[in-house]
């Protein structure tokens, strides 16, 4: 038997700090199973000391999810490329402004809803 009391599982994800392997990801549907939805999900990260990744689809905009960043935390971002390129511009640049230090591309999902 090994002693394993004093483990450090530290690390880093595409540059950011965690203090786990590990990080809450993007979920659009927060609300779900929490009144406060991914705000909730922003301070639980953190308080773990891992990343945040903001998601593109949420029940908040985009400007609340940032100001609910707490201090000196790091944040990542989902993204799903928007057909209007324009607006995923803005989207990239307004995450770019705030700090987030790495972008997922999401490839899963070409279309969103039904047309």
């Amino acid at each position: 038997m090994v002693n394993a009391r004093d483990i450090d599982m530290a690390t880093t994800l595409l540059g950011v700090p965690a203090a786990l392997p590990l990080y809450f990801t993007a979920n659009a549907l927060a609300k779900l199973a929490h009144p406060e939805g991914m705000l909730v999900d922003i301070r639980a990260a953190k308080k773990a000391g891992v990343p945040y990744m903001l998601p593109t689809l949420s029940t908040y905009t985009l400007d609340v999810m940032l100001e609910a960043r707490q201090l000196g935390q790091v944040k990542i971002s989902q993204l799903n490329v928007d057909p209007e390129r324009p607006r995923t511009q803005e989207h990239v640049t307004k995450l770019e402004a705030a700090g987030v230090r790495a972008l997922y591309i999401t490839v899963v999902a070409p279309q969103l809803g039904s047309k």
